[in-house]
């Protein structure tokens, strides 16, 4: 752009006249009435005060410096740069042209924002003296980093900081005097807005602070972007926005948000505004007292009172002097004496003059006689014009914090030319002033006022931090916190993070963020550890940062109170319910069957006893009592040594315990089965034999699950808190193949046994031990389907098929002590009535059974030979012959 405007303008480029030192011609460029809006421009128009009180006191050596120019004269001419870029650029070219009736500006004072310094900057560089120097331009509020370029603004200065020094202004009061880590920006893409939008980010990110999302707004939104981009910040979780446009635009941006209720005294929000807003807030104003409208015909209120609106939000204005300063105090008196430039508009802005209401604005013009104060505000001569002028001296009117940097940009042009002059100078060229500025340093308004090769200010400038307290835009309705330079950030006197004004509904910082709504996955479960009842108490809550903090808000966490209070533990604690109905039936059931165990011993001579094989009922009774007190070591923690322990006990003494009823019945199947009366002979070792091969069996699945899968506690994720997460507890291992083997080498002994006791289900009463024993096996069978039944519909409750088993197996094991040994205490007790029983018992349940009569008295193979003649007659008739 700036090759193309310097074409444009090479051939209307002459060299200024008039060179002597006399006069020192001095353009200024403020606005008063926005180009874009045809709105006022009371920031802008204010600065225009500082730069003629200035002019004015240089003039009459009544200012600062009596002795400041003594022969020279400062005319000037000042021009309405619209605050925009183009009407600045055709401002800037008829300054350099046909100002001072055609002489020329020498140098020039403003404009007041970014863009349109830029484009009077590309017009007044192309008017070159014999050393190729453009015009010397210094703007007073143009703060954005670009034009700190030289080799593209060559001869631009600037009093005001660079908006590289707001950003960092900003940074570090949230992170490190407010304590805010996430923010989201908002910002124009011109270069002020986008150059101090960056600045910040980056000044941000070195503080470790976390931008959110940053959106872009057009220089002149509509209420259609303006509704899109606020409604981006709303759902982005931001609770600090940071607002870097002009005053236009952050007009249309708050409006928006004060619509979505995101900006008032009791929003939750924290705005932090540049400059350019928080020093224009008249402007600002201007936009939010018309309402808006979206394309959809949706009305977007008016703001009633912007100063309202307004509260809390923080401010940055460049560095203002403060009260108690010598240079300022005296300066403020001179300020305040000035005449008023109101005249006798009472209102100072707003009445018609032209005698319409007898109102009358200040006349006072500038060299070429244009009014400053009292203003065509529509370009129509058929209206009347409106004065817009300031009453000094009353404490309703503040000087503008630019417009100190306004004062500060005439007196360094005057500085350069009285160093030129001294000097002896004969004229003030392009290149001399330029070399002179650059050289300068002296105490201004604002501080000490010197140069970088840049043209920007360092040294004493920095920023003024405010707190809109909603009383007012401007004026005591705006406080100051406290200021910051390169040092830091210090607070004023009295002022503190706790005396700022929040917009929050108790009067405290918002908080860092927005929090999100609440999904199940911002909610997270803490399980306690088992306690006796069997379960572990589940607390809910909403799950944290790093920092501890909130990480969601409402949702699904108001569902919170109705989420379950406590789980089952996944082993059962020894002091709880079923752990303890568990351990008192297995000790009960102990009890009972090792009872039945010293009852075998007190009658182990006993002819009933005898020929019961007492070491067969030794063996069942202690392997019943140890298969009650196994389920014992179902109970409590899943160890190591649990977890080996559980599946080898349980299986074993099921078999000793089982194997012996069923070889018992076995025995009684091979004598009363045989049919062809073959001899069959069934030693002691053949029980021991088959006894053996039952246990090996289970022994050699257990082993072999223990070498490939493993017996060992592991930790296991529980899912049942599900979607809201889940937690860990131990569990011993699951090795479903070999569990699975040993279930089914119990079914097949279990199924086994029943076929026995059904085919032996005739034999005569005198061998009424087998119906007992088949009645045991029974009970086995139908409490083991009860408790498969139970495990493979609930494999997760491990409470449920514990208390089954705890049930069963006991029970289980007592009935069948008590259906085998129940009838012998009758047969010992009663002996007369079962004396033919035992009798034959006793002829066959010897160690060394056989069909065969060897060995015999003649009266009991008299006795086994009836009994032969008996089972043949029953046979025979079974076959029906």
């Amino acid at each position: 752009m700036k090759s193309t405007i310097a074409f444009a303008l090479s051939a209307l480029t002459w060299g200024s006249t008039f060179a002597d030192t006399s006069i020192l011609r001095m353009g200024l460029l403020h606005p008063a009435y926005r180009t874009s809006s045809g709105a006022y421009d009371g920031g802008g128009h204010n600065r225009l005060a500082g730069s003629v009180m200035a002019i004015n006191e240089i003039n009459s050596m009544n200012g600062v410096d009596g002795d400041l120019l003594p022969g020279t004269t400062i005319e000037f001419e000042w021009l309405d740069s619209g605050r925009s870029g183009a009407t600045s650029l055709k401002r800037a070219y008829e300054h350099a042209t046909t100002s001072f009736s055609n002489a020329g500006a020498q140098v020039i004072v403003g404009p007041a924002s970014s863009g349109p310094s830029m484009m009077a900057s590309y017009a007044l560089q192309t008017f070159t003296d014999a050393d190729g120097y453009g015009i010397p331009q210094m703007s007073y509020s143009a703060s954005s980093p670009d034009l700190s370029v030289t080799g593209e603004f060559p001869q631009f200065f600037r009093t005001v900081a660079s908006d590289g020094f707001q950003g960092k202004a900003i940074a570090g009061l949230l992170k490190d005097d407010l304590g805010y880590t996430d923010v989201c920006i908002i910002n124009s893409l011109d270069s002020y807005s986008a150059t101090g939008a960056a600045a910040f980010g980056t000044a941000a990110v070195d503080k470790d602070m976390n931008v959110i999302n940053q959106v872009t707004v057009d220089f002149n939104p509509d209420d259609d972007q303006a509704d899109e981009r606020v409604e981006q910040i709303r759902v982005s979780a931001c609770r600090v926005v940071f607002l870097m446009t002009q005053s236009d635009a952050a007009g249309v941006v708050l409006r928006m948000a004060a619509h979505k209720g995101m900006f008032g005294p009791t929003s939750e929000y924290l705005w932090v505004l540049p400059d350019a807003i928080s020093g224009s807030m008249v402007s600002v104003k201007a936009i939010t007292d018309n309402a808006g409208a979206l394309s959809d015909g949706t009305v977007i209120p008016a703001i009633a009172d912007l100063a309202v609106a307004s509260t809390g939000s923080i401010g940055s204005i460049p560095l203002a002097p403060k009260d108690g300063d010598s240079f300022y105090d005296a300066w403020l008196v001179r300020y305040r004496a000035q005449t008023s430039t109101a005249g006798n508009c009472v209102d100072a802005g707003d009445g018609p003059v032209n005698g319409v209401d007898s109102c009358a604005c200040s006349a006072t013009s500038d060299s070429a006689g244009t009014k400053m104060w009292q203003l065509d505000h529509d370009g129509d001569p058929s209206t009347a014009d409106i004065c817009r002028g300031f009453d000094f001296a009353s404490s309703d009117h503040s000087p503008n914090s630019y417009g100190f940097y306004a004062y500060d940009a005439v007196y360094a042009f005057a500085r350069a030319a009285h160093n030129l002059v001294v000097a002896g100078a004969t004229e003030f060229t392009n290149k001399a002033i330029t070399d002179e500025l650059y050289a300068l340093s002296f105490a201004g308004l604002t501080g000490t006022v010197d140069f970088e090769d840049t043209g920007d200010r360092e040294i004493g400038t920095g920023f003024t931090i405010q707190n809109f307290d909603g009383t007012s835009i401007d004026g005591d309705g705006v406080v100051t916190m406290g200021s910051w330079d390169a040092a830091g950030f210090v607070f004023n006197s009295g002022q503190s993070t706790s005396t700022f004004t929040w917009a929050t509904t108790d009067g405290t910082k918002p908080v860092n963020v927005v929090l999100p709504l609440c999904t199940s996955d911002g909610i997270a479960a803490t399980v306690a550890p088992c306690e006796n009842d069997g379960t572990r108490a589940v607390t809910w809550a909403i799950k944290t940062d790093a920092d501890g903090n909130n990480i969601c808000l409402g949702g699904e966490a108001s569902q919170i109170p109705n989420l379950a209070t406590s789980v089952n533990c996944k082993h059962i604690p020894s002091g709880g319910g079923v752990g303890s109905l568990a351990i008192i039936l297995a000790i009960v059931g102990a009890g009972i069957c090792f009872g039945w165990a010293g009852w075998i011993f007190m009658h182990w001579k006993n002819k009933v006893i005898k020929i019961s094989q007492p070491s067969f009922c030794v063996a069942f009774t202690v392997s019943a009592g140890l298969m009650c007190l196994s389920t014992v070591f179902f109970v409590g923690e899943d160890t190591n040594g649990s977890c080996v322990l559980r599946p080898f006990l349980f299986n074993i003494f099921f078999d000793f315990m089982f194997g012996s009823l069923f070889l018992k019945t076995f025995r009684v199947y091979k004598i009363f089965g045989n049919k062809s009366l073959s001899k069959v002979k069934i030693s002691t070792f053949d029980i021991c034999r088959n006894y053996g091969s039952i246990v090996a069996v289970d022994i050699a699945i257990l082993v072999v699950w223990m070498v490939t899968e493993g017996m060992e506690a592991e930790e296991v994720t529980m899912n049942d808190l599900a979607p809201y997460g889940s937690y860990t507890a131990i569990s011993c291992n699951k090795a479903e193949t070999y569990e699975t083997l040993t279930t089914f080498f119990k079914i097949l002994l279990v199924g086994g046994g029943v076929y026995l006791s059904w085919v032996t289900r005739n034999v005569p009463d005198k061998f009424a031990e087998s119906k007992w024993i088949g009645a045991s096996i029974y009970q086995v069978f139908v409490l083991g389907v009860v408790g498969l039944l139970v495990k493979w519909s609930s494999p997760e409750s491990g409470e449920t098929i514990l208390l089954v088993q705890s049930i069963a197996v006991p029970v289980a094991c007592v009935a069948t002590t008590c259906c085998i040994f129940g009838p012998k205490v009758l047969m010992i007790k009663y002996p007369q009535n079962y004396e033919s029983a035992l009798v034959t018992s006793a002829n066959t349940g010897t160690s060394n059974t056989s069909s065969g009569s060897s060995g015999l008295a003649d009266s009991e193979r008299q006795d086994l030979l009836d009994t032969i003649a008996a089972l043949e007659k029953e046979l025979k008739e079974s076959k029906g012959e």
